[in-house]
């Protein structure tokens, strides 16, 4: 082995590994897998709506091709959304470990709480009464200087 074919071996194994980890620059992990299926559910709803939420089998040929080419560019679109390649995806959900299925299951919950509450109205605000003093007969003076008259103002206060 001549010595240029050696160095260009050891070269090529300290390479490798740097470009396997930036080919894996976005790392899958269970909580980003449940925010893609959650896209990717309503994507698909979207598009089941826009054909009437019917069958399959309810829908002409022209109409299924149609449904099936715009689900499957909107399950494109929503990866590409989040930056991960079909092939990557399929790959990290096949190896999903039981505990990462908990995990991604856990925060698909937390997202589905977190859409609930953005979704529910703010409690209404109540109007807040102020009142100047006990009542009309014995008002409350908060600037007032000993011994002298109290001072009644009726209406809004001119400054």
């Amino acid at each position: 082995m001549s010595p240029r074919t050696a160095l260009f071996l050891v070269a090529s194994w300290l390479v490798m590994p740097g470009q396997a980890l930036a080919a894996d620059s976005t790392e899958l992990t269970p909580e980003k897998v449940a925010e893609i299926r959650r896209d990717e559910a309503q994507a698909l709803s979207e598009v089941d709506e826009e054909y009437g939420n019917r069958k399959p089998s309810e829908m002409s040929t022209e109409e299924r091709r149609e449904a099936i080419d715009k689900q499957t560019a909107a399950s494109a679109s929503v990866l590409e959304k989040h930056g991960v390649s079909a092939k990557d995806y399929a790959r990290y959900e096949a190896r999903m470990s039981p505990a990462d299925n908990a995990r991604a299951k856990a925060e698909a919950q937390r997202l589905e709480e977190a859409a609930k509450a953005a979704k529910q109205p703010a409690p209404a605000q109540e109007e807040v009464q102020i009142q100047q003093g006990f009542n009309n007969e014995n008002p409350v003076e908060v600037e007032a200087a000993e011994g002298a008259a109290p001072a009644i103002e009726i209406g809004v206060p001119v400054e």
